[in-house]
């Protein structure tokens, strides 16, 4: 990375987008080689201070942010799923997955893990930070894109504080309503759910076993996701799904008092996990499904929510990013080792052919789940616990399901 010119940067890559995927993204990059410019407005601290969401992680999610140096960083931050409970309601059927049911033949030892945002974000960091000692592997800088402009030889990134940015790769890693997209005229189709998600953090009485709970309610499902405990607190994250005008009830009731979402909480999980607690992070956040007519253009490539933005009714929005990340990276790296562009379209073209069967297919299924459960006449919901009952019933049909859900 060199400064011919003191207003001009030049890089391999250049990430817009300098959030979780972005830096996950980064960090891939440079641990392959790659000389990587970060642009975002927010700075790390910025970032650090603000998102005090959870993550589900998979297991294959875990075993790549190992394989980049993070995961032994964060471990003792995540706390294990062992049991997913899924519930249709107020019916007495439950779907229940185990990882015990993976004893006998895999080191799997959980389904996943719940970790907090901020402790991603801090040793992600940490780690690209030990390579900015290493000469022009990394920069991030805080501005904003103003323009980008593409051709056969290279891109070129305009910022907001006058500086440009000469690469041979930009990625849009800069969320759902990505500028950056929007400056290539990549057009998107977009789905609303009608829900907004109320997320928060609850303390409770009792342990969670290290079960995960997604219900699934007629206005939209429930989630609670077991963390780890805080200065001896139970703890547990709440991704409640539900109409927009319910959830903006519950979020602003809960401003000022959290004992009837406490109440609300409670009739569904007082016998698993007793009192419960509103914790200090509260959040709404509008549920839609938004998917770009190409993820590509010269030069130029979509990863994250920018690619994607999917409802979280299973948890794998991120976990999909990350295997877009660990993908892209690796035919990014056969080229770099063959001495051929990483920005030419006809490689970009071929990888997003390799990616868009396991994208449209979580995008799809994770949409006809939303819409096969909102769906409440008596014969889809007779033929709905038909079929959990089913999979409750059969190990290898539950085993596929966690394989796909768990990444490996």
């Amino acid at each position: 990375m060199s400064d011919l010119n003191k207003n001009t940067l030049y890089s391999d890559v250049v990430i817009c987008g300098g959030a979780l995927a972005g830096m996950t993204l980064a960090l891939a990059f440079i641990k392959n080689g790659f000389n990587v410019v970060m642009v975002d407005p927010k700075t790390v601290k910025d970032l650090i201070n603000f998102d005090k969401r959870t993550t589900a992680i998979a297991e294959g999610a875990k075993n790549f942010y190992d394989s980049i140096g993070v995961w032994k960083k964060v471990k003792k931050f995540a706390e294990p799923i062992k049991i997913i409970k899924i519930k249709d309601g107020s019916s007495k059927i439950d779907l229940n997955f185990d990882c015990k049911q993976f004893e006998d033949n895999t080191n799997v030892d959980s389904l996943g893990y719940v970790l907090e945002n901020v402790h991603l974000l801090k040793q992600i960091n940490s780690t690209i930070e030990g390579y900015r000692n290493k000469e022009g592997l990394i920069k991030r800088i805080k501005a904003r894109v103003v323009s980008i402009d593409s051709n056969n030889l290279n891109s070129k990134v305009i910022l907001s504080n006058k500086m440009e940015i000469s690469s041979s790769l930009v990625v849009a890693c800069d969320g759902k309503h990505s500028i950056a997209r929007n400056m290539m005229n990549i057009g998107t189709k977009s789905y609303s759910y009608k829900q907004e998600a109320f997320v928060c953090t609850i303390l409770h009485e009792k342990r969670h076993d290290n079960i995960a709970l997604e219900k699934f309610l007629p206005g939209g499902p429930l989630a609670i996701l077991p963390m780890k405990k805080y200065k001896n607190m139970y703890r547990s994250s709440v991704i409640w799904s539900d109409g927009r005008e319910v959830s903006k009830s519950r979020y602003n009731s809960s401003m000022n008092n959290t004992s009837n979402i406490e109440s609300e909480i409670e009739d569904h999980c007082k016998d698993w996990l007793g009192k419960v607690k509103v914790d200090n992070f509260k959040a709404l956040f509008p549920l839609e499904l938004t998917m770009p007519k190409s993820m590509i253009e010269n030069r130029f490539i979509l990863i994250g929510d920018s690619a994607h933005s999917i409802h979280p009714i299973a948890g794998q929005g991120f976990n999909l990013t990350i295997r877009d990340i660990k993908s892209f990276v690796e035919e990014c790296h056969k080229r770099k080792s063959l001495g051929l562009d990483i920005g030419s379209k006809i490689f970009l073209k071929n990888f997003e052919r390799k990616r868009i069967l396991d994208i449209t297919s979580l995008v799809r299924s994770t949409h006809i789940l939303n819409k096969l459960f909102e769906n409440n006449g008596l014969s889809v919901k007779f033929f709905r616990r038909l079929g959990l009952s089913a999979v409750s019933r059969s190990k290898t049909i539950k085993k596929i399901f966690m394989k796909y859900a768990m990444g490996i």
